[in-house]
């Protein structure tokens, strides 16, 4: 065979067997991997609020009281809360 000729083949061949060479791209896409399977939030149920007269309610005294602000000692006068 003549150099010639073989040069010929060999341009010929040449990008027929390149794309037969795995690339890493071709990698990466036909790889499979399992998908995480999405995580299901279980809400807890709302309280249901129980309101009883005002009558049954518990009145307590908070008493009065300095408190230390970023501003300096402030009065809170007393207050009920009710439960």
């Amino acid at each position: 065979m003549s150099i010639k000729r073989m040069l010929a083949s060999a341009a010929l061949i040449l990008p027929i067997v390149v794309t037969f060479i795995p690339s890493q791209a071709d990698a990466q896409v036909r790889r499979q991997f399992r998908r995480p399977v999405p995580v299901r939030v279980i809400k807890k149920p709302a309280r249901i609020r129980v309101y009883t007269p005002v009558q049954a309610r518990r009145r307590i005294l908070v008493p009065g009281r300095w408190v230390q602000t970023n501003r300096g000692r402030q009065w809170i006068p007393a207050r009920y809360i009710y439960r």
